[in-house]
Order: structure tokens, then sequence, then C-alpha cells
């Protein structure tokens, strides 16, 4: 099998992505030490919220564009990349408002301002991002991604150290690098906004690709992990959901791995789909090969010494050093669910998001049903419970989806092609 190719898109997409994480993983660490339980609590359910609200970018948005900018004539490109800037800020300001609605209803009015300007700068500063990725273009993409991730970190150093750091002013630091960062990556594209636009035609484009499944499954997703703190929160207020996040910071360094691979991967089988299901599941499954090494080490590694890690990571005398337990689950639960986080995104690729969809309504439904039943008793231990029987589910659904998919494949392009 020639894995050169593959080698070299991943190294760029992992360095990439490691840069991406690294960055939110220093800051969550950062505002751990310095804010108080309680506001580093509402930090990680505001954080989750973001994330929830921009699954509608990024499977409205986002996905279509590294998928069709790459099909794309490239004249057609331009137009295409600017109608999709456009979108984005269109669907961000939309989606601004239930987050500054909800804000208001917990009485945290004073975040009103600072979440909104760092959710659509975020947003924006994405979109660029995902347009360079879409032409493989992940060594230049890294730039703006240092100034963007690494630059929030070191901002808001500068405030702990002006004794400055507060929830707004973290808010406006990273409003601030993503602006920056998408102003450099704009560039880098040689994104022009003189032209004509598409905007009907790109959106009804998009719509073809990523539609009713791609933004049902983002969701289903998003339930899955964000179902978790929210049942601490309400049983047992934000500290608990505080505990969960500094046990979670842990486990998410293996997100570069994941993560990275997952941006590669659906680029890939979509520029192979058209051999058929098998050639395109042989021209990415060498992709599962290259993380299955480090993504065994680092959770053998920390299912070994989890009090080590946490004190290393933490310091002493740190709150969240007795999280052993939930931090060994969760490393299970990340390691069963790697595998299948790759295969679905591999289902993206070649547009059997319905399939992806069944996985992940799977997994939502598990996870939502354990945590209502074990957050109560167990806390923060009955949530890595819940975490990991629901990848458990996920990765026997996702096996029988692939086999099948593979199957009826190979009544089109050969069951042969499959055995070689």
């Amino acid at each position: 099998m020639r894995i050169r190719p593959q080698l070299r898109h991943a190294s760029w997409t992992l360095i990439d992505q490691g840069i991406v994480s690294a960055g939110m993983f220093a800051i969550s660490i950062l505002l751990a030490r310095w804010l108080p339980p309680a506001d580093y609590g509402i930090y990680g359910l505001l954080l989750g919220a973001m994330f929830g609200l921009q699954l509608v970018n990024a499977t409205l948005l986002f996905h279509p564009l590294s998928v069709l900018l790459l099909q794309a004539p490239e004249a057609e490109r331009p137009a295409l990349l600017r109608s999709a800037v456009l979108l984005v800020a269109a669907a961000a300001a939309a989606l601004g408002l239930p987050l500054g609605l909800g804000l208001l209803a917990f009485g945290l009015g004073g975040l009103v301002l600072p979440a909104l300007a760092c959710f659509l700068l975020w947003q924006l500063q994405e979109a660029m991002r995902r347009g360079l990725l879409a032409g493989f273009r992940h060594r230049a993409a890294t730039l703006g991604d240092l100034l963007s991730y690494p630059g929030q970190v070191v901002a808001a150093g500068v405030l702990a150290a002006l004794d400055a750091l507060s929830l707004a002013s973290v808010l406006y630091a990273l409003a601030l690098t993503s602006g920056l960062a998408a102003l450099l990556q704009a560039r880098q594209l040689g994104l022009r906004w003189r032209g004509p636009l598409a905007l009907r035609p790109t959106l009804l484009a998009f719509w073809s690709v990523g539609g009713f499944w791609s933004l049902g499954n983002g969701l289903l997703a998003h339930v899955r992990m964000q179902v978790l703190p929210w049942a601490l929160a309400i049983g047992a207020g934000p500290a608990a959901a505080a505990g969960f996040q500094a046990a979670l910071n842990i486990v998410n360094l293996s997100n570069p791995f994941v993560m990275g691979l997952c941006n590669l991967i659906p680029q890939a089988a979509a520029r192979a789909a058209g051999q058929g299901m098998a050639a395109a599941w042989r021209g990415v499954r060498v992709y599962l090969l290259l993380a299955a090494p480090p993504l065994l080490g680092f959770s053998l590694l920390v299912l070994a010494v989890p009090e080590a890690v946490l004190r290393l990571v933490y310091g002493e005398g740190s709150a969240y050093l007795g999280l052993a337990t939930p931090v060994r689950l969760l490393v299970l639960a990340v390691l069963f669910g790697s595998g299948t986080e790759l295969v679905v995104a591999f289902l993206h690729g070649v547009r059997s998001v319905p399939a992806a969809f069944l996985v992940n309504a799977a997994g939502a439904l598990t996870a939502t049903v354990l945590a209502l039943a074990a957050a109560g008793p167990l806390g923060i231990v009955g949530c890595g419970l819940a975490l990991l029987g629901a990848n458990l589910v996920r990765l026997g659904m996702v096996h029988m989806v692939l086999t099948r998919a593979l199957v009826a494949g190979g009544r089109r392009v050969g069951l042969r092609e499959i055995e070689q």
C-alpha cells in the first residue's frame, strides 16, 4: 500500500490541529488555575454553547465549502469563497441572538458583548481556515492558527500578570486573536471583496451537501458530549461541571490525532469516491493506522498514572487532583470513540451522511439516558461511565454501518475489489 501521499498530508494536518488543540488546552488550563471553580464552570458551559451554535455553520457551511471548493472550477472559486464568507457572517450574527438571550436569562448580561464578539470573529476565522484546508493548504493554515490559538494564551497570560483576568476580558482576547488570524488567512486565500456574488446558488449547493442529515448529525454528536456537563450543572451546580471540564481537558490532549485526521478524511474520501465505495475506503483507512500508535501510547500513559498527569497539569494543591477515576473512564471512552470518529468522517466524505446520523443518534440517546441515570448518584464518575457506554454503542453501530456500505458498494464496483 502506498502511504507516502497520506503521510505528507497527515503530517501537516496533524501539526495544524496540534497548534489548535494545544492553544485550546493551554487556555483552558490557565483559566482552571486562575478562575474560581464556579467561573470556570460557566466558561466551560459557555464554550460548549458556542460549539453547539457553531455546528450550524460547520454542517451547513464549513463542510460543504470544504467539499465544493475542491471540486469547483478554478474560475468559480473566488465567487464561491466570497459568498461563503458572507453567508458565515450572516449565520453567525443570527446564531448570536440566542447566545445573548441565554446569557441574559442566566443573569450574565456583562458577558453578552464579549461573547458575541468572540463568537462572530471565531466563525469568520474558521471560514478562512476551512478555505485553506479545502485546498490541502494545511501548512499555510498554521500561520493564522498560531496567531489565533497560542496567541489567545499569550493574551490571557498578560491579563493574568496585570491582575485583569476575568471571563469578559478573556472573551475579548479570544475575539482579538481570532480577528487578526482571519485577516491573515483571508490574505493567504487571496480573498477579494470586489466581484460577482452567488449567494442563492451557493446556499442551495451547500444545502445539497449538508442539509438536514448533516445538521442533525452534528447536533447529535454535540448532544452526546454536552448532556454530561449540563446534567452535572443542573444537579450539583457549575462547580461540578468545572470538575468534568478539568478531567476532559486531560483527555483532550488526544484531539490533534483525531480531529486533525477528521479534517482531512472527508476531502480524501470525496476525491476517491468516484472510483467506488471500496476504493474510497482503501484510500483513507491508512489514516486509522496512522492514528493508532499515538492514541494507544497516550491512553496507556494516562491510564497508568492519572494522578501524576493531573498534578503536572494543575499543580500541587489543586481542587482537581482527585479526578483520577473520571480521567481513566474518559480516556477509555475516547479510545473507543476515536475509530468511530474517523469512520464517521469517511461517511461524510462519500456522502453517506444518513448512515453517520444513525451512529450518532445511537450515541446521543445512550449518553442522555445514562447521564440522567448516573450523574445524580455518581457525579463525574457517572458522566464518565455514560460517555464510555455511549461510545461502545457507537463503535458497534459504525462497524455494522461500514460493513453494509462496503457490501453495497461491492455490488457496484465488484466484490474482488473489497477483498484486495
